[in-house]
């Protein structure tokens, strides 16, 4: 047996040509495909990944803007049981687990598969925290992949999303785990190691590089990572040493097959097309958006066209799929006159907060302090909570509420992940809400009437394709079949029970959307008046806000069970809102004019009861007045929690 010891850089213990290219490699017994020169489409597979262009997946050319993806771990060397072996698990249809209740193929990531996913991001932390003691000057850009996957995976377990948006969700967990992984290891273990003439044992943990340039060829042997060297023929030395000519290695057992569902191809988009290096590396750490923009294609809808001709059985159903018929001036509209600035009289309103209550009264309405031109979307992000009882009829109440739960984790995910360029005004939410459910979706063909001309079914037809796209029409009349149930945070809702709802439930339910209009306007809000805290830390920015709120799913409060007491910046007792409220002082302290008293940090020490008062009393203020003077309507204020009599 013998040894390669000897061997130098540019030497070759195993030598490979592909085209008129000769790579060589001083420290691996193999040579893989090289793909660099040719442009390529960047878009995402069957598996979520980027096939054999993805250096996540197979070795790609040394940049230095990228140096550590050569110590990315390789997937053959950390088989199950490794820990490790989670980073490169793909999901199955198996793993999605659908949303009782709900007909749209939406669901979250199956428990086992995201304690997996969660396992990854402990072992993460620890090796943040292990680096920041090593390098305590260095680690905000790994920190801030660090935020991003806490948030992602916070996301697979709480978010509604469809099985092709999990999928590269999944990855993307993946993806940013390696890249804190290998960036670690490159900058305590790799690159001390770079010292010309110290040569280190090679790790074969490690994915390695191609070098075109003998400085990187040597850089990367002396550090002990697998390095390939690739020349034209006509630089190849003659007096090169060789150990062994080899076959080139390729990667057969990389996915490069369109994602499909079924029989129907549905590939990704192209995100970037070019040849190998910067561009590539950067685009393939991009995270990816959703889909959730577009409404998901019920598994239903098969059933429709068969369906459709059936009339609708039971009383129940008539009273849901059938609009009730008014006479002129006897079709109720909401009441315009109404005092927007305080909640209607109703036993389906929670109890408001008396801080909020009493800042919407005092707050100064005067037009002259509006900001205009607006340059924040005025629309509503969530429907106010009023509106959802605008209706006096038990049928249209029944409609209203039927409407919202089951469209409401479709939008939500929307609001979360791609919010629309335009947000819906309360008409276009009242046309919703009050729409009648059909199996029949409206034609696209012929001149659609104008606004005036619209009967209330068409309004609703039209509100429904504005919001959610024409595929909802095709779907909507199998959520409100007479028998029809959604679910509502753990709790099974029965649609003929709406007719004549409970008041705790239609409490929750409005409860919920004062408490989702807040945190969405509250990150409007500031997104244009700290943009430069945005501009400059975004990451960190999105982490102040999420910290406002108590959970691990950022400002989404989709999937939890309904909190039995107050918390977060509403807790009853003082150390337990300490923290939120603290921290929500300091997100105020970035906008103009903040009151003085909010400038003093909150500590364990100064925070009292007769301080906690003022403090909440100062920010609930600071904050109604601010968003008047910004989008010139009252804004969504969170309430208290309802509670069983």
């Amino acid at each position: 047996m013998f040894t390669t010891g000897w061997l130098q850089a540019f030497d070759a213990r195993a030598v490979a040509v592909q085209g008129n290219l000769v790579i060589t490699t001083p420290n691996m017994h193999f040579v893989p495909e090289f793909h660099h020169f040719d442009e390529e489409d960047l878009q995402a597979r069957a598996d979520g990944r980027f096939g054999v262009i993805d250096c996540f997946q197979w070795p790609q050319s040394y940049d230095d803007a990228f140096c550590h993806a050569v110590c990315i771990p390789r997937k053959e060397a950390f088989p199950f049981p490794h820990p490790l072996h989670w980073a490169w698990f793909t999901p199955s249809q198996d793993d999605l687990k659908s949303i009782p209740g709900n007909s749209f193929p939406v669901g979250t990531l199956a428990p086992d598969k995201v304690d997996g996913l969660q396992s990854l991001l402990k072992l993460a932390e620890q090796r943040v925290r292990d680096y920041r003691k090593d390098q305590p000057d260095r680690g905000q850009i790994i920190y801030s992949r660090l935020l991003y996957l806490c948030h992602a995976i916070a996301r697979l377990k709480s978010h509604p999303l469809t099985f092709r948006d999990l999928l590269i969700f999944v990855t993307d967990a993946q993806r940013l785990f390696l890249d804190i992984y290998s960036y670690i290891d490159w900058v305590l273990v790799a690159q001390p190691r770079t010292t010309f003439g110290v040569r280190h044992e090679v790790n074969l943990g490690w994915m390695g590089g191609f070098a075109q340039s003998s400085d990187i060829c040597e850089k990367l042997f002396c550090a002990g990572v697998p390095a390939w060297y690739v020349r034209a023929s006509a630089y190849i030395p003659p007096q090169m040493m060789v150990v062994e000519p080899v076959l080139l290695t390729h990667p057969d057992h990389i996915i490069i097959a369109m994602y499909a569902e079924g029989r129907k191809i549905r590939p990704f988009e192209v995100i970037y097309r070019g040849q190998g290096g910067r561009n590539r590396h950067t685009h393939i750490r991009r995270l990816y958006a959703g889909t959730t923009h577009q409404d998901p294609e019920s598994d239903k809808s098969s059933q429709l066209s068969s369906s459709s001709s059936r009339p609708a059985p039971g009383p129940k159903l008539s009273a849901v799929g059938k609009a009730p018929k008014q006479k002129g001036k006897q079709r109720h509209r909401p009441c315009e006159s109404r005092d927007k600035w305080k909640d209607p009289d109703t036993p389906f309103l929670p109890p408001p907060n008396l801080h909020w209550e009493g800042a919407m009264k005092i707050v100064v309405k005067d037009e002259s302090r509006v900001r205009t031109p607006y340059v924040i979307d005025r629309g509503y992000r969530f429907p106010k909570p009023a509106l959802l009882l605008g209706p006096k009829l038990p049928e249209r109440l029944q409609l209203y509420l039927a409407n919202w739960l089951a469209a409401r984790p479709l939008w939500i995910g929307r609001v979360d992940h791609d919010p629309p360029r335009t947000y819906p005004t309360p008409q276009l939410w009242r046309d919703f809400l009050g729409s009648v459910p059909s199996v029949q979706p409206q034609s696209s063909k012929g001149k659609e009437p104008d606004g005036k001309s619209l009967t209330a079914t068409e309004k609703g037809k039209r509100a429904m394709r504005d919001l959610f796209g024409d595929d909802l029409l095709e779907t909507q009349g199998d959520i409100f079949s007479p028998d029809g149930v959604v679910e509502f945070r753990g709790e099974q809702v029965s649609i003929a029970s709406l007719a004549t709802p409970p008041s705790l439930l239609v409490q929750k339910i409005t409860w919920e959307l004062f408490e989702l209009g807040f945190r969405y306007e509250l990150r409007d809000l500031d997104h244009y008046l700290a943009r430069g805290c945005w501009n400059n830390d975004a990451v960190g920015r999105e982490q102040l806000l999420h910290s406002i709120f108590p959970g691990e799913a950022g400002l989404v409060m989709w999937s939890e069970a309904f909190p039995s007491e107050n918390y977060g910046l509403w807790n009853n007792t003082l150390m337990g809102c300490l923290p939120y409220l603290e921290n929500f002082r300091r997100l105020l302290c970035d906008w103009d004019d903040v009151p003085p008293c909010l400038l003093t940090p909150l500590t364990s020490d100064n925070f009292t009861d007769t301080y906690s008062w003022e403090v909440r009393r100062a920010a609930a203020t600071f904050y109604v007045q601010t968003f008047f003077d910004h989008f010139g309507r009252p804004p969504i204020v969170p309430h208290s929690l309802p509670m069983q009599s």
